[in-house]
């Protein structure tokens, strides 16, 4: 009969012991995720596993300077004290010389250890002390710190907590690891929403562009037909009067020179003659609502110059113009988008501003044109306008014709303040012109 030595049974009772809380820790902390119940969950099983009173977790900062205490047990600060003194600087001491020397520190009683550097007060009194780093690839990123076992850490008790800190240091990557993607999972489902937002604005951006298009093209091929009908009637009760008057008098110039009344042809004639440069004037008339011919030959300066005046003659509204920098002649896209943005421009002061004056001013530079009309007027709520959606088809033919020259059309106005359109349009190509920027604003005042 074998007989088994007590203390050795009592060694083997307490191996399989340890290796079995080794075994529930590695299975408790394989079902844990997020960073925070994996180290209480490991600092826990450290305290029981040493029989210590209380015990900490510390992680390294990223700048390497200091230790933060992510997790302790034992001792429950009030929360102004971890928030002052959560920080161990990575300093030679006893807490620290774990990190810094990357090896286990252990002492009989931490209140004399040489390397103290004291305590905060209201810390309870640190006596046995036990520390092991925390090693991913032999580097230490924190450390496991247990005190206050009733009797001095012995080599057994050094050994199973550096066992157990090569486990919870895993368990601490993967954690971060999981809380890093987690995060990264977070940011970009947030990227997707918010591209998903902005998209559906844009898609509903696109759409009321599209609707205002199509109503501007309504809008435009209804003017175009209001405008034939204008022209035709004009030709009609003007130009086709005069054709009959100018027949009836060449009939009549014929009848006096059959029957030799030459005094009574020539006066007929005379007549003819007038009717003609009636004429001329109506058809010129109405070729320069068509297309300024100031324009192809002189410019936009000078065609400005002649529509103010005009205007004045037509709606009894001083405007004056006013040219800066030198003037130079623009594509011919960009004088004719100019000349019309102005032209309805004006024809909104005289319609609906009840303006006492206007201005037109023009400057040139290197760059760019700016165009600016200017009325004292009435003014109108802008941000009401824009709200509606519907009608106002002058401003939102100004702003097409500004986007489509890539230039930036501004209006500025307040109710019983006036109002100011202004665009500036580039020298230079634009290679997507419907893409360039158009704004309308509110006046700001002053």
């Amino acid at each position: 009969m074998v007989s088994v030595n007590p203390p050795t049974a009592q060694r083997d009772v307490e191996q399989r012991e340890r290796l079995q809380a080794l075994y529930h820790l590695a299975v408790e902390l394989s079902a844990l995720r997020d960073l925070q119940p994996v180290l209480d969950t490991a600092l826990r099983h450290c305290l029981d596993l040493t029989d210590s009173q209380f015990g900490f977790i510390g992680l390294n900062t990223p700048d390497g300077s200091a230790m933060d205490v992510a997790a302790i047990q034992g001792f429950h600060p009030a929360p102004k004290f971890y928030a002052h003194f959560h920080l161990i600087p990575l300093r030679p001491s006893i807490f620290a010389r774990v990190v810094l020397e990357n090896r286990p520190i252990r002492s009989a009683d931490a209140m004399t250890d040489p390397t103290r550097v004291g305590q905060p007060r209201g810390h309870p009194p640190t006596r046995a002390f036990l520390g092991v780093p925390l090693l991913v690839r032999d580097k230490p990123i924190g450390m496991i710190g247990v005190a206050n076992r009733p009797t001095p850490y012995e080599d057994e008790h050094e050994q199973l907590l550096v066992t157990y800190a090569a486990q919870v240091a895993i368990a601490i990557c993967n954690a971060q690891l999981y809380e890093e993607l987690k995060a990264a999972k977070e940011a970009l489902e947030h990227k997707v929403a918010e591209r998903t937002q902005e998209l559906q604005e844009a898609k509903e951006a696109l759409a009321q562009k599209a609707a205002q298009l199509q109503r501007l093209l309504t809008e435009t091929v209804g003017v175009q037909e209001r405008e034939r009908q204008r022209i035709a009637q004009d030709m009609h009760d003007g130009i086709n009067q005069l054709l009959i008057g100018t027949l009836l008098e060449l009939k009549s110039a014929r009848e006096r020179l059959s029957t030799g009344d030459l005094t009574l042809a020539e006066v007929s004639l005379q007549q003819v003659t007038g009717v003609l440069h009636r004429m001329d004037e109506e058809i010129r008339q109405v070729l320069y609502d068509l297309r300024p011919p100031t324009l192809d030959a002189l410019g936009l300066a000078p065609s400005l110059r002649r529509y103010a005046e005009r205007f004045r003659q037509y709606t009894g509204i001083p405007c004056e113009v006013r040219v800066e920098g030198e003037p130079c002649r623009l594509p011919p896209d960009a004088e004719i988008g100019l000349y019309r943005i102005m032209q309805e421009a004006l024809q909104n002061v005289s319609v609906h501003a009840r303006a006492r004056q206007a201005e037109v001013a023009v400057g040139f530079s290197s760059e760019a044109v700016m165009l600016a009309i200017t009325d004292d007027g009435e003014g109108f709520d802008l941000m009401a306008i824009q709200r509606e959606g519907q009608g106002h088809f002058g401003l939102l033919g100004m702003q097409e014709r500004a986007g489509s020259l890539g230039g930036r059309l501004v209006i500025q106005t307040t109710p019983g303040q006036g109002a100011r359109v202004e665009v500036s349009v580039p020298l230079y190509p634009v290679a997507a012109p419907f893409l360039a920027p158009v704004r309308l604003e509110p006046q700001t005042g002053d």
